[in-house]
């Protein structure tokens, strides 16, 4: 697909409450999150989202092929705080079928300021995209709510997104910003079978991980309790 033939679309997200965006890999009874999603989680969202609003077939055989391989750019909020919370967590026991109950502990963020989504769409596509953009209702868990803005044609800054540590400047230091790892699209040509996996039938992981550098350097800590502010990769 040519260049000339796709536009950006910018969504801005307003986080009202306190929301869960968990790192990969991190352990379900010490959970931590990253300040907004990652890029598999926004094109996760895409397909669920464009499923309830057009349908399965629509989605797959219109929509998805551009999802796994559309450019994603996020722009976190302007401050995200985050902090831990302990929480009571319940388990049923399977030999006596009791129920535990034990703590854990979550991080959770809190944004102020809107979140950007930036897609790269075919112009023909540019309507449906925009449609499952503005009724996306959470990022995260879905106690996390999220309220669609606006959404315009506006190409992303660079400076102003999270990137891979693989795409990261060598002559900024990463040291200032906010890090970890997040999860992407193994390959712009995986299946549709693979991300929406049938019963009994085994396919290839279709994520992959990397550790992501956020244009967020921290503020204010305070205790457990981290306050970071939106800048700018090239300061």
């Amino acid at each position: 697909m040519e260049t000339s033939s796709l536009t950006w679309l910018a969504a801005d997200y307003h986080l009202p409450a306190t929301y869960s965006c968990r790192v990969p890999m991190s352990s379900q009874t010490c959970a931590l999150v990253s300040p907004s999603p990652g890029p598999a989680t926004v094109r996760l969202a895409l397909i669920r989202t464009g499923i309830e609003v057009f349908g399965h077939a629509f989605v797959e055989r219109v929509l998805f092929p551009h999802i796994r391989a559309m450019s994603v750019q996020i722009r976190p909020p302007e401050r995200v705080a985050i902090s831990p919370q302990v929480l009571r967590a319940y388990k049923v026991e399977d030999t006596t079928e009791t129920i535990i109950e034990a703590p854990v502990s979550r991080e959770m963020a809190h944004a102020e300021g809107p979140m950007t989504i930036y897609l790269q769409v075919p112009h023909s596509l540019r309507e449906p995209f925009s449609q499952v953009l503005s009724m996306i209702g959470y990022w995260g868990q879905a106690s996390g709510l999220a309220w669609c803005q606006s959404i315009q044609i506006q190409a992303p800054q660079p400076e102003q997104c999270v990137r891979p540590l693989s795409l990261f400047p060598e002559q900024v230091p990463a040291r200032p910003f906010f890090s970890c790892i997040l999860s992407e699209f193994r390959d712009p040509e995986i299946t549709w079978e693979e991300v929406m996996p049938v019963i009994n039938t085994r396919h290839k992981n279709p994520l992959r991980l990397d550790v992501y550098i956020w244009p967020l350097a921290r503020a204010v800590e305070q205790r457990s309790g981290k306050l970071y502010a939106r800048t700018s990769f090239a300061r």
